[in-house]
């Protein structure tokens, strides 16, 4: 059904990288305003941000976790996007392109790295 979440494999298309709710709103909010976002998920895990197949290897901050290989994501339509959810899930930054253009899996280091260091709501 096309409303329903589809389940995609991480590490075919692209790596995900999993953060706290309120850290990852902050990283979101940095990199939007450096204009260097990708699709960001947004899920009862946390925010779940796209990047290339194998650029997060051997990330190292805390409240980061780079989802294994044999993991999936449940994806919603790209339409659904926050505030609409669709089973608990939704899209911050929707796919906007085929192939996606994913998140620079630096600059996603060095904004979370920012967001840890700031604390504060910047929402």
């Amino acid at each position: 059904m096309a409303d329903e979440l589809a389940a995609v494999p991480v590490g075919v298309a692209w790596d995900v990288v999993r953060l706290s709710a309120a850290e990852g709103w902050r990283t979101v909010h940095i990199l939007q305003n450096l204009g260097e976002v990708g699709p960001v998920l947004l899920g009862p895990k946390g925010v779940e941000v796209m990047v290339p197949v194998g650029a997060a290897d051997g990330w190292d901050l805390p409240g980061a976790r780079v989802l294994a290989r044999a993991e999936q994501v449940e994806v919603p339509p790209p339409r659904v996007v926050a505030p609409h959810t669709r089973h608990r899930r939704t899209w911050i930054v929707p796919p906007t392109a085929e192939p996606a253009v994913l998140t620079d899996a630096d600059a996603l280091y060095g904004a979370y790295a920012a967001a840890l260091a700031t604390g504060g709501s910047v929402r």
